[in-house]
């Protein structure tokens, strides 16, 4: 039966997408689950699963292209309709056979046999074989074959006439052998003058994806931005540059303005002496396998104070006029990216120790800066922080991941002069600003948070032993 496959729900509050490329090509056999295509949305690079058995008929959008969740982007015929096809084919060859005189009993059901009707495969499989001069029968016997399997054959049957008649070191652009890459994939390689071969892939496993086929191609060009994305215009004020926005720029620019004009913004600001975490965090650094930021810490400060401050981890029932304090601890962190800013979820801050914590962080920071994480790793939250020490600056006025009620922004530490019992001494600082919601949480509130966080960073090690 014919089935129209519509772009499904990726996750929680998300209602579009841009499709950003199909990883297989009309008329491929796919089977159920398989990763057909690839989308950006608000919160991440996703993988679309096919929803049946069959093959792809036709596609109904296209690379670039806005989808809305529901809208069809797919046909294809399920299993059922390929075995009815099959069925039907394999009467009309029965009555050629009995036309022609048959055949012995033993030979009609030998799929041994190097004659390509006695193979399994749809139509256009054996049009495809019969126009690459493919015996079927050669291949494998008693399963279909599907046209991957058949394109994959021919390039291997090609690879080899090639060492035996030329230079094996030569290469044919897009069609190295063994490449871990989709036909679509390959298709572009081909199209940008590119060896796949000599690509990283930044996907699962090494795949190769567009995105790491479209960075090489801009790096032989020079750095050029592709002109789908980025063009001049004359105005009469002279040359401007008009670059679009991408889709997680608009979603993250949209949830701003909501959050900013939803929820009345103070931003509290103060200074810890950071000179015993300093020296805390250089002792142990070496002795585990995870590389240590002072985040960890951070994280781990924020929720000691939070047992004593619950309406830091809560958000707001606008409906029922409730504060709903949450008893579980997973906070998003902010990270920069090529695509925009994302803010993946770090679970249970409460239950891991400090190594398990930097683990997870390298973990998302790694997956959001290649495109490789998950809806469901960047849903819900119920806290934020956003660290702009590794750039550089002080203090400012970050804007709350609305419905959540908090943020933290964490400055540079730096040495500072400080007055230390009567003494100007040279410590290591570090510069908080706490913006949130005033409906949830008024100053005192937030400045008794505050001093609660600055104490357990300047008590690191009376922090942990609480922990």
């Amino acid at each position: 039966m014919s089935l129209e496959f519509e772009f499904p729900d990726t996750g929680e509050g998300v209602t579009e997408g841009k499709f950003l490329d199909w990883k297989i090509d009309e008329g491929t056999e796919v089977e159920e689950d398989q990763v057909i295509a690839e989308a950006e949305t608000d919160k991440a690079v996703v993988e679309i699963p096919a929803p049946a058995d069959g093959v792809v008929k036709k596609f109904k959008a296209s690379p670039g292209d806005k989808v809305e969740v529901g809208q069809v982007i797919l046909e294809m015929e399920t299993e059922e309709e390929v075995e009815q096809e099959e069925t039907s084919e394999g009467k009309e060859e029965a009555e050629e056979e009995e036309i022609s005189g048959g055949k012995d009993e033993a030979s009609a059901t030998d799929f041994s046999s190097s004659h390509s009707g006695n193979v399994l495969a749809l139509p256009k499989v054996r049009k495809l074989a019969e126009e690459k001069g493919i015996e079927l029968g050669d291949m494998k016997t008693g399963e279909r074959i599907t046209e991957e399997e058949l394109i994959e054959y021919a390039e291997n049957k090609k690879s080899e006439a090639s060492e035996e008649t030329s230079d094996v070191g030569s290469k044919v652009p897009g069609e190295s052998k063994g490449s871990n890459a989709s036909p679509s994939v390959r298709r572009l390689a081909r199209e940008e003058g590119l060896d796949i071969s000599e690509i990283d892939g930044s996907g699962r496993g090494g795949e190769v994806l567009r995105n790491d086929v479209l960075e090489a191609s801009e790096n032989e060009n020079s750095g050029n931005v592709r002109s789908s994305e980025t063009h001049s215009v004359e105005t009469e004020e002279g040359e401007v540059e008009r670059v679009e926005m991408n889709q997680v720029k608009k979603m993250t620019g949209s949830k701003m303005e909501k959050a900013r004009f939803t929820a009345p913004h103070v931003t509290h600001m103060d200074t810890a002496d950071v000179t015993k975490l300093v020296k805390l965090r250089e002792s142990v650094k070496d002795d585990i396998s995870e590389h240590l930021t002072y985040l960890p810490f951070i994280m781990k400060a924020c929720y000691v104070a939070m047992k004593d401050h619950p309406n830091l981890n809560a958000e707001l029932d606008d409906e029922k006029d409730e504060i709903v304090r949450k008893k579980y601890y997973d906070f998003n962190i902010a990270v920069d990216t090529d695509r925009g800013l994302l803010v993946p979820k770090i679970e249970e801050v409460d239950r891991k120790n400090l190594v398990e914590l930097a683990s997870g962080i390298s973990d998302l920071v790694e997956k959001a800066q290649v495109g490789d994480i998950s809806p469901q790793e960047m849903q819900g939250g119920t806290f934020s922080i956003t660290n702009i020490g590794a750039i550089g600056g002080e203090g400012f006025t970050p804007i709350i991941n609305y419905p959540q009620v908090a943020i933290l922004g964490v400055g540079k530490i730096q040495e500072t002069p400080e007055v230390v019992d009567g003494e100007i001494q040279v410590r290591n600082t570090l510069k908080l600003s706490l913006s949130y919601d005033h409906r949830v949480i008024d100053g005192a509130e937030a400045a008794r948070f505050m001093n609660s966080v600055i104490e357990n960073l300047e008590k690191p090690e009376e922090m942990l032993m609480e922990i």
